[in-house]
């Protein structure tokens, strides 16, 4: 009955090339780029002149409207050397930050006392006095990167850690400045299975023979499983940003954890396993910024932060040129020479990797077996001891 009355409204016309696009602009998280010639699409037949029309979401949620843009404009606030399309249609790509900070938590319990983690649960960790301090301390430094006139988008992982950097970071910020935050389930810490016991040392050493990217810790994640709730992190912050969620005039802020804060640089800039196991940590509460280029692109060399930071961190000469070549690209450019783009690593120098693999396997062999070892003793005396103990209850006579 309410659909036979129902009337649609004159203000919000959906014609079939609005809802295409619609579709289209919300849809497409890779953004395909047509450099080509195409078809013109329904609307440039309908327009003559220099007018194009530019299809724009209504501050009225769910209905779109087209509105008329000059050419010249249209493309003075693209980051691509192309229109983007998809189906024939343009897509207007807006709303990319002007820099993405990555922040780990501030100094926690168990950054001091690791028996903590025995104790608490993980995501109960609460910060030092150090830390809040660190916190409010990365607030002023984030705060003297801001346009007077800029706002903050925050996403922060719910373990306490990172909520009390949130905190503490926002008193010397002022929440004035946040526009928004959202409680990110995905950047969390790497499980390492509930409470963990003593055996937690020697399982980090078999790590490093093993593998820091595949180990996986009992009833916990490997660093690939944080890959793959990353990766699903980053398309709904790359959707956010065609939704409009913030404007180019803003700073997303991503508070969270050391394996997880590498995992999103290396799912960003598409680095291999090989990369990654050479990255560390950034300090407690240490800025990483991602700022955008000037032709949309973000990279980690910036006037706040240079080379010898990116070293810090493991960066090798490659990796380091790949961010100076993202700081003058355009969204639509591929690095030809990138490692990964021009296949080297997996043919000229696939030989080498192999031998370095075959050497890893090796420590991983001496490691485990040491462990192995030193698990049979202690399992052999536990036995004797309970055997001992068995025979000491056994009625005599």
């Amino acid at each position: 009955r309410r659909l036979a009355t129902h009337k649609p409204s004159p203000r919000a016309p959906v014609t079939p090339e609005t809802a295409m696009s619609a579709f289209a602009a919300v849809a497409t998280a890779g953004y395909r780029v047509n450099p080509g010639p195409r078809r013109p699409s329904l609307g440039e037949l309908r327009t003559s002149g220099a007018e194009k029309p530019v299809l724009i979401r209504s501050l009225k949620k769910g209905s779109v409207v087209a509105s008329a843009r000059s050419e010249a404009s249209a493309e003075a606030d693209s980051f691509y050397d192309v229109t983007p399309e998809y189906c024939g249609v343009p897509i207007k790509i807006t709303g990319r930050p002007k820099r993405i900070v990555l922040l780990r938590h501030a100094e926690s319990e168990g950054n001091v006392d690791e028996t903590m983690y025995q104790r608490k649960p993980d995501h109960r960790i609460e910060l030092t006095e150090r830390g809040k301090k660190q916190a409010r301390q990365a607030g002023l430094a984030l705060k003297e990167l801001l346009d007077p006139d800029e706002q903050v988008y925050v996403y922060v992982s719910p373990y306490t850690r990172t909520m009390q950097t949130l905190y503490e970071l926002g008193q010397t910020l002022g929440p004035e400045r946040v526009s928004g935050v959202r409680e990110e389930p995905r950047m969390r810490e790497q499980d390492f299975g509930n409470f963990q016991d003593h055996t937690m040392q020697e399982l980090k050493k078999e790590r490093h023979g093993f593998g820091r990217f595949f180990f996986r810790f009992p009833n916990g994640e490997s660093a690939s499983d944080v890959y793959d709730r990353v990766t699903s992190f980053r398309e709904t912050l790359r959707n956010d940003m065609n939704f409009g969620r913030y404007t180019e005039n803003c700073t997303v802020l991503i508070i969270t954890h050391g394996l997880t804060l590498r995992v999103f640089l290396m799912r960003w800039y598409k680095w291999t396993c090989d990369m990654f196991d050479k990255l560390r940590n950034p300090g407690n509460a240490e800025l990483v910024v991602m700022e955008r280029g000037e032709r949309g692109r973000y990279s980690m060399l910036s006037e706040s932060q240079g080379e010898d930071f990116l070293r810090k961190m493991g960066f090798t000469e490659d990796m380091i040129e790949d961010q100076r070549w993202a700081r003058t690209a355009s969204m639509s450019d591929l690095n030809s020479s990138w490692a990964t783009s021009k296949g080297a690593i997996f043919f000229e120098s696939f030989p080498d990797r192999l031998e370095a693999s075959r050497r890893a396997v090796k420590r991983a062999d001496e490691t485990y077996f040491s462990r192995s070892e030193t698990t049979r003793r202690q399992a052999m005396k536990e036995a004797k001891t309970k055997k001992a103990y068995d025979e000491d209850l056994r009625p005599h006579g």
